[in-house]
């Protein structure tokens, strides 16, 4: 069984002010740092056999806070660019409201669930109303999550019962439901800086 222990980054500079980021980077915040720590500290005792994060500065400081706080300091981070978050085209580093805004309005919804629930609906929508060419198809971003999950699972097969860090941002994670537990999206809340999931693979199936 590898067990694929799944956070979103600590708060940044650009959360703390209400901003989109998606391939926008900024650092972690005192409050972000603080966070990360602490939940590094929840998770000691857990023996980590591998970490990855995207190449966001974000991801990787969060890592790092983890590993260390949590006794796993001899582990080597490895950066995976399909670990990042969507990028949000036109709108990256937006002002929250008038990100959410526009694409509620495209789509006809209000509700935050609804948005969940059409969570491909809303790639396809930045991507069409994106006008800088740099915001993926929702097929690009779901194929990247699920082939870097595939790879690193499949490279740890030898290894019984692996722990794997993955330090990854809010909307890879949505797309992780999307692909494996889609009925969840539904009724999932926002999901948090320092939020920790499990993803478990048991040699043919993932599951939360």
């Amino acid at each position: 069984m590898t067990t694929f222990y799944v956070v979103r980054h600590g708060e940044t500079l650009l959360n703390s002010l209400g901003r989109a980021q998606g391939w926008s980077d900024s650092p972690l915040t005192d409050n972000g740092k603080r966070t990360a720590a602490e939940l590094g500290s929840e998770l000691n005792g857990i023996t980590f056999n591998a970490a990855y994060t995207s190449d966001m500065i974000r991801a990787e400081q969060t890592a790092k806070l983890i590993l260390s706080m949590s006794g796993n300091d001899n582990i080597e981070i490895q950066n995976d660019i399909r670990l990042r978050e969507w990028c949000l085209g036109s709108m990256e580093a937006e002002h929250n409201s008038l990100f959410i805004q526009p694409v509620s309005d495209w789509l006809g919804v209000s509700s935050f669930a609804e948005l969940n629930k059409r969570l491909s609906d809303v790639a396809t929508a930045i991507y069409e109303h994106d006008t800088t060419g740099a915001a993926e198809p929702f097929d690009d971003i779901s194929n990247r999550l699920k082939n870097v999950f595939m790879d690193i699972a499949q490279n740890k097969l030898g290894n019984e019962n692996s722990n794997i860090l993955i330090v990854t941002h809010a909307f890879a994670i949505k797309t992780l439901y999307y692909l494996f537990a889609p009925e969840k999206l539904c009724v999932m809340d926002k999901v948090k800086n320092a939020t920790i999931l499990k993803l478990l693979y048991n040699g043919s199936k993932f599951y939360f």
